[in-house]
């Protein structure tokens, strides 16, 4: 069992991008500035997961602890994470569509790597709470789903779900859903999200089932 946690501010690693997955390239976003502001917050919340993990195996690297004197050293600096973002377009719920930034952080060959989910919902109902939830496709016990994102629907159906930044395995798949849905059981995407990668699935298929 692989057990991810979630942190307050930053992670290890990196999530998948699916060859298959619905990857938006271009279009018009349904709210003006949307994508653009969920971009920029991914990018944000990248580059600070990149800094913090960098630091950390900087400090790692030279053996720097308190009161240790720093002395030269030509030892070549460790490499700095690779951050990547993927945007997909999240399967229709109903009267609800939107779509997903997946921003990821790993250092280069790591087993482990950091990941955020973000997302931009319309068609939603109006004062209610939406949240994207999932978990690890290897987990074996019967644990409460993740939240990966949550946020308040507007007036007018219109929802940013602001994502936490999560720790997990490279190579393991993870799903999500949107909650509440008005299917059941919902679509969503599942995928090696710290790779950056992921892919749709359809309502009335579970999560994990290997796309044929």
């Amino acid at each position: 069992m692989v057990d991810i946690t979630r942190v307050a501010t930053c992670n290890d690693e990196v999530p998948d991008r699916d060859a298959d997955a619905d990857v938006i390239a271009g279009g018009r976003d349904p709210r003006p500035g949307g994508l653009v502001w969920l971009l920029v917050l991914a990018e944000t919340v990248a580059l600070a997961v990149a800094v913090a993990v960098a630091v950390h195996y900087r400090a790692e690297a030279g053996g720097l602890h308190p009161g240790a004197r720093s002395t030269p050293s030509l030892t070549a600096p460790p490499s700095l994470p690779d951050v990547n973002t993927v945007v997909l377009a999240l399967p229709a719920d109903g009267t609800v569509t939107g779509t997903v930034v997946i921003t990821t952080a790993a250092l280069p060959g790591a087993s482990r790597g950091q990941f955020t989910v973000s997302a931009v919902i319309t068609g939603g109902v109006p004062g209610t709470f939406y949240d994207l939830i999932g978990n690890d496709c290897s987990t074996a016990d019967p644990r409460p789903d993740d939240v990966w994102a949550t946020g308040l629907a507007s007036a007018n159906g219109r929802a940013d779900l602001v994502g936490y930044a999560w720790t997990g395995a490279v190579a393991d798949r993870y799903w999500l859903v949107l909650d509440p849905s008005q299917v059941n059981p919902p679509p969503g995407l599942s995928g090696p999200f710290a790779e950056g990668r992921a892919a749709p699935f359809p309502a009335g298929q579970a999560p994990c089932v290997p796309s044929s």
